[in-house]
């Protein structure tokens, strides 16, 4: 039975890491501010409709009509001109931004904001040549959304909050959804080679260059929002690849986010094809009020399913919940009994809840404000103040100390004394822990942060210590030790 156990451990670490991988992470001594960033659990917000315009949102710019982005500046700009335009886009800039409580995200114990870009936006309309926003090029170059973003980015980090860089409106669109920034009836971007070329040689190394590399609490760079489910996938793996290419040309280190298309699993077996689990996060949005299933279920349905419904491969890749609310239909309203706002309560708790033990890299809540209102259930703001969304804490976590240490090693020789444990390494399973206690606390010395993409730091940590120490059989108890570090302490 040991022989067993043992041969599918190492089978299972066999398969989860290559022989050779770029190391990218310090020892525990040498954590800097800029890999925590990189790397630490994210309780983050989306600012939605800063750049990225939807009506829902901020309607002041479609006072003209238009149901999209692209739409509403052409009708702005041809009932104005492209100045007026462009002036009305920048005091919309302006607006948002300085309505920004950043005390209040600092007190919710934000690390991070997903920040919504068009490729019009990136270097103020530099790029749209050729693509379907050139018509309202000189409108972009006026309202200067590139300039503002860098702002923004400055003010985030003198608040110690990171800024996900989110290129969430692709030529040709990545979906056919207003959100993707022109009305379309079918996403068209992965299948045209020019639309993808300009993306990959120009678009995401300017952006890298211009604006991830020169900020330290940029914390990565997401090269697609909501991919159209497709059960091949071949386009989005081709432009994928070349992306992730191209941006490690500029960074090697910067995280590059891919959508996972409503289909997690399909792209925990591509990071792992190509070696790139190490380099991508898979980004999943999880919303329980949009499909017919969820509309026939009942708050408290929909809130005890969410541990089966929800269930990453975080064995394989590291992901996040770039989006979510606290929204469900009407129809479930309907048929749900008792006091909404604890049901709601409920629902966000164990929507987080859920998210800490398969998102390694954490979370972030559409949206942060809205023109009109606080945005209800949608809003980052009254779900925090309604304790729907739980506040990170801001204060030292419990992180075990040597006396456990030596509790849980004399525990595992225990276990393992009469399965062969005499001949085994239990002073690996003894590394792993001391390593896995060291690396949360270099984190937790900045804002009380636990450490994230728990796949990419671990299989790079574990490849630190078989240079130092050599590989051998029992490297799964290494593994293990790692581990129990991370399940006793790397949580509030």
């Amino acid at each position: 039975m040991f022989d067993k156990l043992k041969s599918k451990i190492e089978n299972a670490i066999d398969s989860k890491h290559p022989h050779e991988i770029q190391i990218s992470i310090p020892d525990a001594s040498k954590v800097s501010k800029k890999d925590i960033y990189r790397y630490r659990y994210n309780y983050g917000v989306n600012l939605g409709s800063l750049f990225v315009l939807e009506n829902w949102i901020y309607d002041d710019l479609f006072g003209h009509g238009g149901g999209s982005e692209l739409d509403a500046v052409t009708s702005e700009m041809k009932a104005t001109s492209a100045s007026d335009a462009g002036r009305k886009l920048a005091q919309h800039y302006e607006s948002y931004i300085s309505s920004i409580d950043w005390a209040f995200l600092q007190n919710a114990g934000v690390t991070a904001v997903r920040v919504p870009i068009g490729y019009w936006h990136v270097g103020n309309g530099k790029f749209v040549d050729g693509l379907p926003h050139e018509s309202v090029k000189h409108v972009y170059q006026s309202a200067k959304p590139w300039d503002f973003l860098k702002q923004l980015t400055a003010t985030a980090g003198g608040h110690d909050i990171g800024v996900l860089v989110d290129l969430h409106g692709l030529p040709g669109g990545a979906n056919a959804d207003s959100h993707s920034g022109c009305t379309i009836s079918t996403a068209s971007f992965f299948h045209n080679s020019g639309y993808i070329n300009q993306v990959v040689n120009e678009i995401l190394p300017f952006i890298a260059k211009d604006i991830c590399v020169n900020n330290e609490n940029v914390i990565g760079l997401q090269i697609v929002n909501e991919s159209v489910f497709d059960n091949k996938a071949s386009g989005q793996k081709s432009y994928y690849l070349k992306a992730v290419k191209a941006i490690q040309n500029v960074d090697s280190t910067l995280p590059v986010v891919i959508s996972d298309g409503w289909w997690p699993q399909q792209w925990a077996d591509w990071v792992q094809k190509h070696g790139l689990a190490t380099t991508v996060v898979v980004d999943s949005h999880v919303y329980r009020c949009f499909s017919d299933g969820d509309k026939a279920k009942s708050a408290q349905e929909i809130t005890g399913e969410l541990s089966k419904t929800l269930n990453f491969p975080k064995d394989q890749a590291d992901y996040m919940v770039g989006e979510f609310s606290c929204v469900l239909d009407s129809k479930t309203w309907d048929m749900t009994h008792g006091d909404r706002q604890k049901l709601v309560q409920t629902f966000g708790n164990t929507e987080i809840s859920v998210f800490a033990e398969n998102a390694s890299w954490g979370w972030f809540f559409w949206t942060l404000q809205f023109e009109h209102g606080d945005g209800g259930e949608w809003g980052f703001v009254p779900m925090v103040n309604n304790s729907a969304i739980p506040k990170r804490p801001s204060g030292a976590h419990s992180i075990i100390g040597d006396n456990e240490i030596k509790m849980f090693v004399q525990q595992h020789a225990d276990y393992w004394k009469d399965k062969g444990g005499d001949h085994m390494e239990h002073w690996r399973y003894e590394d792993g822990l001391r390593s896995s206690v060291a690396d949360m606390s270099a984190f937790a010395n900045f804002k009380n942060s636990l450490v994230g993409r728990w796949y990419s730091w671990k299989t790079q940590r574990r490849q630190q210590y078989v240079k130092q120490k050599g590989d051998g059989e029992f490297m799964w108890e290494w593994e293990q030790g790692y581990q129990k570090g991370l399940d006793e302490s790397n949580h509030y």
